[in-house]
Formats: structure tokens, sequence, C-alpha cells
């Protein structure tokens, strides 16, 4: 999709919207699609999402490891969607878990729709809103006109068997119940969280783009042209022959592009009746050092990522067995429990309903990504 950047004080509005009955996401309700459109586009913000998951993953929950069932209709386990879930919440501040039960009031399956598909619906006289309204095409991308038709309607996730009950009574029973969205946020206090690329938005497109513009200049540019400057030719059948003899010697897959340039006059001198000349090529490395290496030093500060775990091509930081390395990776870790937390309860509380015992110990710790290193005393 075509990247459209927002003015920062109108880049999360969030506004109700009455004819489609949602709380607009951003003032062009794609602010999701903005996020990971932006986030693949840059290769440090790519690679700050893909770190973040693996530090907000692990190595999954303890309880999971092994002879874990399945929990959906896709046949995840509850440690790959887990997995599914620490890059969406990585990548976007949101989740938003689907959870259908069977008429005993017991969850059945648990799956993650992902942020650019769910809006939140209207509010009720009390403030609270009831209901998530899920489409595919809320940034337009599919098509530039919003279909009401097409929207799936699903309640807030609340286990109470008597709400259930009211809800299903609602939808006209259990064959046309759609379950209920469980949304979390890393900021409660919102009704969307932003994105951890909210504030580097420019910088993550500034790096987009700067890798547009060399890889423009290598293929449409000067990048190893060369100016052919001949003597007249005696008609076009000899100018045709030179050129396809020139194009037959430029390399593999036309590397090189040629310009020819025929002179008005003969001369006698043999020198000036062909003269070969490099055209320099149009893109200065310097000019884009200092703005790539200040793009992505903000980038990787909105994540919060140390700075060795992304650039680690100073040698000198492994000294010591790498210590500094191990440091920075146990202080990662420990950045990202708070959310560890804010997922492992969301399971909990859903997982905790399950048709079938899937954590009877109640132990929802996950496996560390990496341990403090040990020292012994001598």
């Amino acid at each position: 999709m075509k990247i459209r950047l927002i003015d920062v004080d109108n880049r999360l509005s969030i506004k109700y919207n009455k004819v489609e009955g949602i709380y607009n996401w951003g003032a062009d309700n794609a602010y999701p699609s903005l996020v990971k459109s932006l986030t693949n586009s840059s290769v440090t913000a790519k690679q700050c999402v893909d770190i973040n998951s693996k530090y907000i993953y692990g190595k999954g929950f303890e309880f999971a490891k092994e002879n874990a069932p399945i929990i959906n209709k896709k046949g995840l386990t509850i440690n790959q969607l887990y997995r599914i879930v620490s890059r969406e919440f990585s990548e976007q501040n949101n989740i938003f878990l689907h959870i259908n039960y069977n008429a005993l009031y017991e969850v059945i399956s648990v799956d993650l729709i992902s942020s650019e598909q769910v809006r939140i619906g209207s509010t009720d006289s009390t403030g609270y809103n009831g209901k998530f309204i899920v489409y595919d095409n809320w940034d337009k991308s599919k098509g530039k006109k919003i279909e009401k038709k097409d929207f799936k309607i699903i309640d807030r996730f609340n286990p109470n068997p008597a709400i259930i009950e009211k809800q299903v009574e609602s939808a006209g029973g259990w064959s046309k119940y759609k379950g209920q969205i469980l949304h979390i946020n890393s900021d409660f206090s919102s009704t969307y969280s932003l994105s951890d690329i909210d504030s580097v938005l420019y910088d993550a497109d500034s790096e987009y783009q700067a890798s547009v513009f060399k890889n423009s200049g290598l293929r449409k540019g000067f990048f190893g042209a060369k100016l052919f400057v001949t003597k007249p030719f005696q008609d076009d059948y000899e100018r045709n022959d030179f050129v396809n003899t020139i194009n037959d010697l430029k390399g593999s897959d036309n590397s090189s592009g040629v310009l020819l340039l025929e002179a008005n006059l003969e001369s006698d001198n043999l020198a000036e009746h062909i003269l070969i000349q490099n055209i320099d090529s149009n893109i200065d490395d310097k000019k884009f050092e200092s703005t790539e290496q200040s793009t992505a030093r903000n980038i990787r500060k909105a994540y919060g990522i140390p700075s060795i775990l992304i650039d680690n091509s100073d040698n000198s930081i492994f000294g010591n067995s790498g210590e500094l390395l191990v440091q920075a990776k146990f202080m990662h870790w420990e950045n990202k429990q708070e959310e560890r937390s804010i997922i492992s309860d969301a399971f909990k509380a859903v997982f905790s309903k399950f048709h079938e015992p899937i954590n009877p110990n109640n132990n929802w710790n996950i496996i560390p990504l990496v341990e403090p290193k040990k020292t012994t005393n001598e």
C-alpha cells in the first residue's frame, strides 16, 4: 500500500465514526496498516520488531514445551499462538484474541485477529464498549468503499456464563454466535495504544526513501556509464552496427549504460576518432551515511533496544568473553518483563476456561531466552 504520513497531532486521532459505528484508529482509520507498512519498509524497524518479539516470547510457556494440545482450527498449539501474539504486540502494542465457546460455556478455540482488521464499536450510556467490528478493508487497500454488509460484529470478552447466554440469545442461537474478542494493549488508559514506531515514523520512512533513491540511482542514474565520442558515421547502418557492438560489450544484464555523441566533423587526429570516458556516479554515499546512522539510532531508541544487540560491528565490545553482550541480552530480557506479564495474564484469563485441562498446575512461567551469567568465587 502507498505510505501516507500524517501530522503528529492527527496521526492517532481517535474519533467516533457515526457512519460505520466505530472508533476510527487514526485520522484515516488506517493506523495499523501504516505501522505495518513502515515497519516492513525500514530495515532497522523490522529488526527491532524481530528482536523485541523474541525477547517477549523467550522460549515459550514452560508447561507447554511438550505434548501441548491444539487450541484452534488452524492447528496451533498454545506456544505457537504465543509466538504469533508476541510479534503482533511487538509491532502494534495491541492484541485482539478471538475466543469461541461451546454450549457448556467452555473455551474451545483461541486465535489472533490482526490489528488491521479490528475496530472498537460504539459505547453505551455507561461508556462501555461492548462490541468489536472485524473487517478486512479499513485501509481501503481492497477497494475505496467500506462495505458494512461485510462487517462481523463480535462481543467483548466476558467469560461469565450468564453474559455468554445473553450474547447467544441476541445473536439468534449458537449457530450464529461469533464468540468474543479480548483486546490487550500496552496502555490500558487508551482506546488504542501507540506503536513503538510512532515517534519515529518519519525516520523509518527516511530510511526507506534513502534505499529507494540509491536503488533508482543505480538503475537509472550514471553509475558505471560510459561516454563514447566518435567521428561522423557514413550512414544509419554503420551507426546501428556500432551501437549493437557496444551493447554486446556492456557486460552481463546490461549493467552499464552508454551515451553516444557523434562529432560534427572528421578529424585527422586518430585519437579523436573515438573517445571513451567514464561518467561518475551521481550517488554520494557520504550524503546518506550521517542520515542513515541517525535514523537507525532513533528507531532503535524508540524500541528501547541496546545498541549492542543490533550494531555489533565493533569487535572491541566482545572483550572479556562477550560479557557486555551477555549483560545487554539479560538487561533487555528484564526490560520486556512487563510485556510478557501483560500477555501471560491474558492467556491465563482465557485458557483457564479451556474445555480440557491445558495447564493444571497453573504454571504460566515463560522459559527465559537468556540467563544471567553465573559467577564463581575462587
